[in-house]
């Protein structure tokens, strides 16, 4: 991203999620378009509309955009760059067009998506996760999104949220806005179970909300007796005697799934018994150990026992 000369900002999201307040609120309530030139492009009407006038006063053009194969156009984008000579582009985005089609948008010389924003209704977002259709919009709009934003989070357990974004995009970073606009900054995790507990018997629905916040909160889960149910996914390639029980969560579809796991350690010719995808129950217990390439603390599950076992009727994590 060297050398930009217009930086390119992508707000993503369903109709109605707070798109139009997020991109307005940025463009007037701040002062992010202060000695800019600045176009906003909107390529939906929403509950919310824009104040052109409004936008004016603090150096923003609209432009709207209705057919998606506006965007696939050079032409197009000459004519953006020749007619405003913008600093900066913000584009409000259907929610139910093709991201990808806007990623590989034949933008002017110099012009680049630097950010990447994502707005989620949270009172929806169950049905959003549970439909096939709608799953495979919301992983395009989160996959490669730098900052999501749930709104209306009341009665939305958080854990629920971050871990199906986190199943889809680990380096997003998410904030929690109330109805009333004010962000929440709780730190309550509504685990379904109790971290202070000596011993865990990890129920099969609930592997990956245990294995994220065992990744997330590590000094939760040093010294712990813990029994598991997964799948070898194969050895570890930097602990000699490693290996990676985990599951996959669908974050899209049945061919576009996110490995979730944990590292077990294992004597080596156990190890080597194993065959990948072989489902396997660990008990063992836990130690933290501080792995220098991440600089954080990991938690490492040595196992006491294995035994073999059939698979799951559903393999797939899911969060709820």
């Amino acid at each position: 991203m060297d050398n930009i000369e217009t930086r390119i900002y992508l707000f993503t999201g369903f109709l109605e999620s707070g798109k139009t307040t997020f991109a307005n609120d940025t463009i007037v309530n701040t002062n992010f378009c202060e000695d800019e030139r600045t176009v906003l492009i909107a390529t939906e009407e929403g509950e919310v509309e824009y104040d052109v006038k409004q936008l004016k006063e603090h150096n923003t053009d609209y432009v709207e955009v209705e057919d998606i194969e506006t965007l696939k156009d050079t032409a197009f984008w000459h004519n953006l760059k020749e007619k405003y000579q913008p600093t900066q582009v913000l584009v409000e985005y259907n929610g139910m067009w093709d991201v990808p089609t806007f990623m590989n948008a034949p933008f002017p010389k110099g012009w680049d998506i630097v950010q990447i924003l994502t707005t989620i209704d949270a009172s929806k977002f169950t049905y959003f996760v549970n439909n096939t259709n709608m799953r495979s919009y919301l992983f395009q709009h989160c996959s490669q999104s730098d900052l999501i934003i749930f709104n209306r989070i009341e009665g939305v357990k958080k854990s629920f949220m971050r871990n199906n974004i986190k199943a889809m995009n680990q380096q997003a970073q998410i904030i929690y806005e109330k109805s009333d606009g004010s962000i929440d900054n709780s730190m309550q995790d509504e685990l379904p179970y109790d971290y202070n507990a000596d011993e865990f018997d990890v129920a099969d629905h609930d592997f990956g909300i245990f294995c994220y916040d065992v990744m997330e909160h590590p000094e939760r889960y040093a010294n712990k007796k813990v029994r598991i149910k997964g799948k070898f996914i194969g050895k570890d390639k930097v602990r000699k005697n490693g290996f990676i029980l985990g599951r996959y969560a669908m974050v899209c579809c049945e061919q576009d799934t996110s490995l979730i796991g944990m590292l077990v350690e294992s004597e080596p010719e156990i190890i080597n018994q194993f065959i990948p995808n072989e489902w396997l129950i660990i008990e063992g217990h836990t130690t933290s150990d501080y792995d220098p390439e991440i600089q954080m603390p990991v938690i490492t599950l040595h196992a006491d026992k294995i035994e073999a076992t059939k698979p799951l009727d559903y393999e797939y994590v899911t969060f709820d």
